[in-house]
């Protein structure tokens, strides 16, 4: 694979030089940025054939913004989406879908290289093939509809059931019985002795990956 081009993104400067490394080490001609500004400049300069993405790149676009940004100037770019969210919805409200054809890898999946050299390897002979959107990635994404996990996010924020109802144009009881639907999916039990919402907002921290907030 040494004439495989690729381009890592990754505003972490650890996780950029550990796959870097690790990527450079399996024999590939890698290349690494921290913001998507560096990332277009450095694909204009490198041209690969397939770009490895973080979601959350810090202020400015995202990592699928930027998928859909090199995908102007590289019509059939491979793309993988390779980040601790568990669901890109969960980046924040109006999220746009995944650009034809790309992977979606949760960190916590990759237990080894070469599950990332598998994705590369696909992508690069099939940048364009249709696929599922949770591709590549050991557990589905998480089965909340849209409603539920803006819901979600909400309440992550802090706001109030009233609140959300208020944004929302809908009564309290709709969002008492949409939070009630949110923690059935999760598995989260109703228990006195545990606030719901606090145990809401764990999860929403588990399935992005923060799994040392609180």
């Amino acid at each position: 694979m040494a004439s495989t081009r690729v381009l890592v993104v990754d505003d972490h400067p650890f996780a950029l030089s550990t796959l870097t490394a690790a990527l450079a080490g399996k024999g590939l001609d890698v290349r690494g940025a921290a913001t998507a500004k560096e990332a277009r400049a450095l694909a204009i300069d490198i041209r690969p054939s397939v770009a490895l993405l973080d979601l959350e790149l810090g202020p400015g676009p995202n990592g699928i913004d930027l998928a859909y940004a090199l995908r102007k100037e590289f019509p059939s770019l491979g793309v993988c989406i390779l980040t601790s969210f568990r669901d890109p919805r969960l980046v924040g409200v109006g999220m746009p879908a995944l650009p034809l054809g790309a992977m979606y890898l949760c960190k916590a999946d990759v237990s080894d290289i070469d599950i990332v050299i598998k994705a590369i390897e696909l992508l690069e002979h099939g940048p364009l093939t249709r696929r599922a959107p949770m591709h590549m990635a050991s557990g589905p994404t998480i089965a909340l509809t849209d409603t539920q996990v803006e819901v979600l996010l909400l309440v992550g924020e802090g706001i109030t059931t009233a609140e959300i109802a208020e944004r929302r144009g809908v009564s309290t009881s709709a969002i008492e019985q949409t939070i009630a639907r949110i923690c059935e999916r999760l598995d989260i039990p109703k228990n006195d002795a545990r606030n719901q919402r606090v145990q809401l907002v764990q999860a929403l921290h588990r399935l992005r990956g923060q799994v040392n907030a609180t």
